[in-house]
């Protein structure tokens, strides 16, 4: 099968990026013949020879709507379909557009069961239209546990919408109970977003136990830490969430994401930190639950085979 895989930039290599190169090496593994492209490729490939084009992001659906003749095109969201329209709730002229323009998407991925009805009620389309698929990890396969260390992991852009500013004032409300105990994020921001952020620490005494570590190669922290914070807001794509429990590490999370982890109200996450930290027996069975959760419903294979049936319900 020919496949046109449209993101319209990679920015950092980071989040959605991962997944949409995950998804094109994985198809192509399987014999697809598939094409991935971004915005400044767009009028060169937009028209190639595909049987199906896939939009990774609301951005992308907008520029796809705008091609007359293009194949069917599967609109893919990598977290709660939700997220685009309450975060642009202020823009209703962006809003309406989206909306029609995600009406003429011949089918849509989504990555819980729980987002089909939150799709068709936001859109109007049926529920024969929307395949429960996901992403899957990239450290499927080799992730390794190392002895646990008194680290709290937490990944992503530091910016509002990730809202770091919640894992560190919970940490400082908690910090003189568990003296040796370290937040390390690794992400990057504005300058000032990673100066605010750190400010924050440091007024608090704990420059030296919040610490901001760019971008790494997080197979390490994630075998070493003890449980991964993820108190994103918005978007933050759920690969974290699906990361962690690769390492059979529990995730703290204000939203449940994709079904594993412990989702808690931003209002007691100083207390779910508290107990995440002091109870070792709470984070291996979490862990634990998390890994068999996602080895279940997100391995590369079962995701890739979830794919092709979509491929097959559009007769493809």
């Amino acid at each position: 099968m020919k496949i046109g895989i449209y993101k319209d930039t990679f920015a950092n290599n980071r989040g959605a990026d991962l997944a949409v190169r995950n998804l094109a090496a994985g198809l192509s593994e399987r014999g697809h013949a598939v094409t991935l492209f971004d915005k400044s490729e767009f009028a060169e490939k937009v028209r190639g020879d595909y049987d199906v084009i896939i939009s990774t992001g609301t951005n992308e659906i907008l520029d796809l709507v705008n091609v007359d003749g293009l194949p069917p095109i599967i609109q893919q969201f990598h977290t709660d379909p939700d997220y685009p329209f309450r975060h642009w709730i202020k823009r209703w002229r962006r809003n309406r557009r989206i909306k029609a323009a995600l009406k003429k998407a011949s089918a849509f991925q989504v990555l819980r069961e729980a987002h089909v009805e939150t799709l068709r009620k936001l859109i109007g389309v049926p529920k024969d239209r929307i395949a429960v698929i996901g992403n899957w990890s990239g450290f499927e396969g080799r992730a390794k546990t190392l002895p646990e260390e008194k680290i709290i992991l937490c990944p992503g852009v530091i910016n509002a919408d990730k809202n770091q500013s919640l894992l560190v004032d919970a940490f400082v409300s908690v910090a003189d109970e568990f003296p040796d105990w370290q937040v390390h994020i690794y992400g990057r921001g504005k300058a000032k977003d990673e100066a605010a952020l750190l400010k924050r620490a440091a007024a608090k005494g704990l420059a030296d136990r919040v610490l901001l570590n760019g971008f790494a190669d997080l197979s390490g922290p994630y075998a070493r830490c003890a449980f991964v914070a993820f108190p994103s807001k918005t978007e933050g794509f759920p690969l974290t969430v699906i990361d962690a429990a690769m390492f059979a590490k529990p995730t703290l999370m204000i939203h449940d994401w994709i079904g594993c982890g412990e989702a808690v109200d931003p209002r007691g996450f100083a207390a779910a930190l508290r107990r995440a930290i002091s109870d070792a027996g709470y984070r291996r069975a979490l862990g634990a639950e998390s890994q068999a959760y996602c080895e279940a419903n997100f391995s590369r294979a079962k995701i890739l085979d979830c794919w092709e049936s979509l491929f097959h319900a559009l007769r493809l």
